[in-house]
């Protein structure tokens, strides 16, 4: 069965800085790349829809929803913390980004399709139960796996984070709820500096990598730490925050990772999701240097339907 590709042109109405590193180009770049490489009409391509507030309201509290309603501004930009600009459409596009993810995971629990890949922006897995950051507003994954636990009923849901910054959020959200399995590698020490103790988390399997990690120690450290708890897990379900940033020519980090890593990765979840017949629900969070974030997407893609 295809991977189904699933975004909106709602993305456009966030809009950043020109110098900002999270901009509307590299969704263009992602699929500029697939059509190059021949993937592009290999794919079942889907449109997002805006996120259900009951969706969103699962992963956020009603105050901070109703605090960035208020803070929007009507012109230009303002700046929730440090990094993460709002503009007058940032809302619109953060509501599409969270509803497109989903659509796709609906579509996933129907049996519509076995694996999907959401290229939406903002991305998701900072933004914490009361705190936007870290270029992120909603937390797309952690909405989609609350949904998929109350609404289609999936008892055993795997998380697997391969951004090289930690996913914060969506360990604030979903820390020791025993529906979820977290799996997260990340640089350490390094953005956002938290959520890196694993014992306060039952739930939790951290991969910290130290700066200038490569792809020998990357993927024995996966091998080490991941798979034997997956395996043990045996997920109904695995929603994958694809953040692309480890790789060795992105200017956000500093991880040594390859387009070929990236394939890897693809190819290992695809290897524990065939085992069981498990969906895969896949989620665009970093991923800065245009042409990296292309070629490792395609990469990824390319490894996730290899069977």
């Amino acid at each position: 069965m295809p991977l189904a590709y699933y975004t909106s042109e709602e993305h456009f109405s966030h809009f950043t800085d020109e110098d900002h590193p999270e901009h509307a180009m590299r969704i263009m770049a992602i699929e500029q790349e697939l059509k190059s490489q021949g993937i592009w009409e290999q794919l079942i391509h889907a449109n997002g829809r805006s996120a259900d507030m009951p969706d969103i309201l699962r992963a956020h509290s009603k105050g901070y929803v109703e605090q960035l309603h208020l803070i929007q501004p009507k012109h230009g930009h303002i700046y929730v913390d440090e990094d993460t600009a709002m503009s007058p459409g940032s809302l619109n596009a953060a509501l599409w980004s969270a509803g497109s993810c989903t659509a796709a995971l609906d579509d996933l629990a129907k049996g519509e399709q076995s694996r999907a890949f959401v290229a939406t922006r903002p991305p998701g897995h900072h933004a914490e139960h009361r705190k936007a950051m870290g270029f992120c507003f909603f937390n797309n994954v952690a909405i989609s796996a609350l949904r998929a636990a109350d609404v289609h009923h999936f008892q055993r849901i795997a998380l697997l984070d391969f951004d090289a910054h930690q996913g914060n959020g969506t360990i604030d959200i979903l820390g020791n709820d025993q529906r979820f399995l977290i799996c997260s590698s990340f640089q350490h020490p390094f953005y956002p500096y938290t959520h890196y103790e694993q014992s306060k988390f039952d739930n939790l399997i951290n991969v910290p990598l130290e700066s200038g990690t490569g792809s020998a120690t990357f993927r024995a450290m996966i091998e080490e730490h991941w798979l034997p708890a997956l395996k043990s897990y045996a997920p109904e379900l695995i929603i994958v925050s694809a953040g692309f940033d480890g790789h060795r020519d992105d200017p956000m980090a500093e991880l040594n990772l390859l387009e070929s890593d990236y394939d890897w990765l693809g190819r290992m979840i695809d290897g524990i999701a065939a085992a069981r017949n498990t969906p895969v629900l896949s989620i665009l969070e970093g991923g800065y240097d245009l042409n990296a974030l292309g070629r490792s997407v395609a990469a990824y893609l390319t490894g996730l339907q290899s069977d």
